[in-house]
């Protein structure tokens, strides 16, 4: 069920919030009043910075060198000007000319600016972000107001002021990253038609102004984009509060045959609750977010900040806003294994909260004193309208504080401290000492000022720093050294025997551009693979890919082996395993020597059983693009481990199959004697394995296992099998594999023993038959070979695959399909909509609804605890009428967001997937189908991907719901909330 009713409940998108009564929301309060309000942890307090007329709608802050206060304003939200009318953002800058600690003046430095959210100072003026531009506003006249607007990147995003490019942030490596804002766009540089747009679909996005260049990096971020002393980036979406990129896109490439869903890790350790609806939360307001489901947690996450500024340490860690819950929450960071864990230092408490609805943070910034800034953009309405149910896009409250804002600073208890203003030199000298100062915010004011003085007389200090006593500092002048071109081999070599981790990580990337030039950077960077710390020796594998030969491998054994329990480390190693093309000699492949070398290892062998398998069967899958050799069989025999030599096959054949092979057939092929001892044990174990899948009694894991391992079998082998387990077997998940095991085959009689026992399949068996059946034109003939001789029945196949025969790019389908699907296909929607207005009459039955729920919509959605969740959450419409609620379900096309478009993905073999894009690295893409299965597909295999532009809910579900049942349905899904009795009264329409 999907279309406007999902787009206006998709809370991913959606800074949701409504007011707790339906007279409005409460009176604004003066800053005054509000202070007052504020809950902390003991020991702190909260003081005002500024506030409306000197702020308004502020979004985003920064301090300058001066001391002066850079504001972005963002007075155009939610809807943007009027027709006719100029763009309403500004850049304020405010002033404390009096030293008190409230910046009393202000003045506007540049204006008619849409939608403008972030800013970064550079040189004379600023980088502001305004999608779909990265703009520079300069004033090198020193004029107070913006002379020269220059358009450094255009072709960001444009859509939802929500989801734009945001948050620009100097990292330690020299390079500005910002959040793309989860929708995209294709970048280019304005006046530059050789310039190739960079895609930034599922990433986001880097430049570097000194050496003019850009890319693509992990991601996405939504309005939310920090980077730590350290290098490690952190963003958020309105139901991640806390992301971390564990490794960039970039080292994928150095695999292409490596399926890596995501770069991307949540690792808070708060309760995510069902479904993904977002960590808990502790809000002291109580605003009605727009699903039940998400009372209570993350709906709104934004302004991810890492704070570590020197006046409150022990809050060192990052702190992530919510707006529709009026807080502000913390959380400390600490190592586990090659990535990172997060979790609040206290329980059931926020470090900042409010009970005013109107307290909207939405960024942080910490300041010259330590301090840290909370942007408060302080508004009655915080949710965009497109979010909104129809009856309320238009509410009269939805400017309302759009002339207010406040800025806060938190600080500690006892007298009111005193903002030391910067007032450091910017001479050369004095900048480089700054790097060592223990405030963040002069070391990283200062790294960036030197970054853009390009003084050489920097050198020298830079060089002397590399040796501080600070290791922020030592990172900084080191990658400020790098910038400049001046990073010798001695003082890398020095950073690479660093006693801080921190400072060793950055050095080892530091050591990638120089490890095909110098050996003795190389040999250190080989010692780093058994470096005490996981996080070094995870990104020692990810340079070592840059090391030509093969005289990695020992170093990357040693640190598969010592992180083989960790799912990173052992990605970080394949990173550095690309397949060897093209080999024929058994055996000679680098990767098959490698799993080898590991399987014989005497560490390995002391590892506990869950991290052999993983390790084994991830390695073997890439070690089937091989030609795989007789001494890792035997290895692997020698084992003796059931569950090992699974993964070990499974691993392999799954390989093999992206080269297009089958397990068995290359074995034979390889090994033509059939008295071979090694195809012999082969033949015993896959027996065995055929056994475990179809004894009811074994473990489910287990079971699946050997399905999937079934579909690299012997044809003759599985054919009897295969059928019986889909047809027969009583768990789900071991139907679908089935399904999926015998779709693999290419023997023309596979079509035939899918559709066999239509009639008696189940709704899901159905589906992923004619996923398999919809892979190849062939199979897709059978299909309608079998519903022209009336086995299948037209409406069995739903109206979104009516539409794919339909429009299929074969002309003998389209012509077949057109004949056959002619009375199947949606019929008008207007005439659909007039049939059904009579339900909106009826008085449903909500308890028979949810059976209705059950059979028509629980493969997609999730509701009352029913169905799972491939589309977004359509639990909450209370704000819903009925007529909008059958509006949705019949005409599901009329309003869709992107995120839930159907693809097909059209493999190089022929053979074609479907499903939403659930997320994208730069080697391959994952499709998430109904009842959440996902299929991962290389990038190299891919030969198109087609929009079809549509819901993957299909329009004609009437088909399935008549009159009388859609009067139910429609009562669940109004009711469902209070069947139980647990809510006495349901509200009224």
């Amino acid at each position: 069920m999907r279309g406007s009713l999902l787009l206006l409940l998709f809370a991913n998108v959606a800074w949701a919030q409504l007011p707790q009564k339906s007279g409005g929301p409460g009176q604004a309060l003066t800053p005054a009043q509000a202070q007052k309000t504020f809950v902390l942890p003991k020991g702190l307090r909260i003081e005002l910075v500024a506030c409306e007329p000197q702020v308004e709608s502020p979004v985003h802050m920064t301090f300058g060198p001066d001391g002066k206060l850079w504001v972005v304003e963002m007075r155009d939200y939610p809807n943007g000007p009027a027709p006719g009318e100029k763009p309403a953002g500004r850049i304020r800058v405010l002033q404390d000319k009096d030293g008190d600690g409230f910046f009393e003046t202000s003045s506007i430095f540049a204006d008619n600016l849409l939608f403008a959210n972030g800013l970064i100072p550079w040189k004379d003026g600023v980088l502001v972000t305004a999608a779909p531009e990265i703009v520079w506003l300069r004033d090198p006249g020193n004029t107070g107001k913006a002379t020269i607007r220059q358009t450094l990147y255009v072709g960001f995003a444009e859509q939802n002021p929500q989801l734009r490019v945001s948050n620009p942030v100097l990292a330690p490596n020299g390079w500005i990253y910002v959040a793309n804002g989860l929708r995209g766009g294709k970048v280019t540089r304005p006046n530059q038609p050789e310039f190739q747009p960079i895609d930034l679909s599922g990433k986001d996005f880097r430049f570097n102004l000194l050496h003019n260049t850009e890319e693509a990096v992990a991601g996405p971020g939504q309005f939310g984009n920090t980077i730590d002393d350290w290098g490690r980036r952190f963003v958020c979406d309105n139901r991640h509060h806390l992301r971390y990129l564990v490794m960039e896109n970039e080292y994928l490439k150095n695999n292409p045959a490596l399926v890596v869903p995501s770069v991307v890790e949540d690792i808070s350790v708060l309760d995510s609750g069902p479904l993904s609806s977002g960590g808990k939360i502790y809000p002291l307001s109580k605003n009605w977010t727009t699903s039940s489901l998400h009372e209570g947690r993350f709906t709104a996450a934004c302004g991810i900040y890492a704070y570590r500024g020197s006046m409150l340490p022990e809050y060192h860690g990052v702190l992530t806003c919510d707006p529709t819950g009026n807080l502000v929450h913390h959380e400390k960071i600490s190592a586990k294994g090659a990535t990172l864990q997060a979790q609040p230092l206290e329980k059931g408490k926020e470090f900042l909260a409010s009970p005013d609805d109107w307290f909207r943070p939405v960024s942080l910034a910490s300041g010259p004193d330590g301090a840290l800034y909370v942007v408060d953009m302080y508004r009655a309405v915080i949710e965009h309208p497109d979010f909104m149910p129809i009856e309320l896009k238009n509410r009269p409250d939805l400017w309302l504080g759009k002339d207010k804002g406040r800025i806060w600073r938190i600080v500690r208890e006892g007298p009111k401290a005193e903002l030391r203003q910067p007032k450091f030199s910017t001479e050369t000298d004095d900048l480089v000492d700054s790097l060592e100062h223990p405030e963040a915010w002069r070391r990283l004011t200062a790294q960036r000022l030197l970054l853009e003085k390009q003084d050489r007389a920097a050198v020298p200090g830079l060089k002397k720093l590399t040796r501080s006593k600070s290791a922020e500092a030592r990172v900084l002048a080191a990658w400020i050294l790098e910038q400049m071109v001046y990073l010798d081999e001695a003082t890398l070599l020095q950073l690479l025997n660093d006693e801080h981790p921190r400072v060793r990580e950055q050095a080892v990337i530091l050591a990638e551009p120089r490890l095909e030039l110098s050996e003795i950077v190389v040999d250190r960077l080989l010692k780093l693979a058994g470096d005490p710390d996981a996080r070094v020796r995870f990104q020692v594998a990810l340079s070592l890919a840059k090391v030509p030969g093969e005289r990695a491998q020992p170093a990357l054994l040693a640190i598969a082996v010592a992180g083989a329990d960790d799912p990173w480390t052992r990605l970080a190693v394949m990173t550095a395993l690309p397949p060897t093309d093209k080999v024929t000699t058994p055996g000679a492949g680098r990767v098959s020597r490698f799993l080898e070398a590991v399987l014989a290892d005497k560490a390995f062998a002391q590892l506990a059983p869950e991290p052999q398998i993983a390790l084994v069967q991830e390695l073997a899958s890439l070690a089937g693009r091989e030609a795989v050799g007789l001494g890792l069989l035997l290895t692997v025999q020698n084992h003796k481990n059931a569950r090992l030599q699974r993964a070990f096959y499974q691993g392999l054949a799954e390989g093999m199959s992206r080269k297009g092979l089958r397990l068995v057939d290359y074995f034979t092929r390889t090994y033509p004697n059939p008295n071979n001892p090694i195809l012999q044990t082969m033949h015993e174990f896959l027996k065995a394995t055929r056994d475990v899948a179809a004894d009811p009694k074994a473990d489910v894991a287990d079971r699946l296992q050997a399905v999937r391992l079934s579909a690299h079998m012997g044809w003759n082998d599985v054919s009897t099998l295969l059928p019986k387990l889909f047809a027969d077997d009583p768990i789900q998940e071991v139907r679908l594999a089935s399904v999926r095991a015998l779709a693999s085959f290419g023997e023309k009689e596979v079509p035939e023993l899918l559709l066999e026992g239509w009639r008696t399949y189940t709704p899901g068996v159905r589906r992923e038959v004619t996923e398999a059946l919809f892979r190849t034109p062939e199979s897709i003939l059978v299909f309608l070979g079998e519903m022209k001789a009336k086995r299948i029945k037209p409406g069995d196949l739903d109206p979104t695959r009516a539409r794919q025969l339909v429009n299929h790019r074969q002309p003998n389908i389209r012509m077949l399909a057109g004949e056959l699907l002619k009375s199947s296909l949606p019929a008008d929607r207007k005439e659909v909509l007039k049939t059904y207005a009579a339900v909106l009459e009826t008085k449903g039955d909500a308890k028979r609804g949810l059976e209705i729920f059950r059979k028509n919509c629980a493969t997609c959605h999730r509701v009352a605890g029913v169905g799972v969740d491939v589309g977004p959450d359509i639990a909450d419409t209370r704000t819903k009428t009925l007529a909008m609620l059958l509006n949705d379900i019949l005409n599901p096309n009329a309003a869709i967001d992107n995120n839930f478009v159907q693809y097909t993905v059209i493999a190089k073999s022929g053979k074609s997937s479907t499903g939403l894009i659930a997320s994208e690295t730069s080697t391959s893409l994952t499709l998430k189908r109904a009842e959440n299965q996902t299929e991962t597909i290389l990038r190299s295999d891919i030969d198109e991907i087609v929009s079809s532009g549509i819901s993957l809910m299909p329009e004609g579900v009437e088909k399935n719901i008549p009159l009388a049942e859609m009067a139910d349905l429609l009562a669940f899904l109004k009711n469902w909330r209070y069947l139980d009795g647990s809510v006495p009264i349901a509200p009224k329409e």
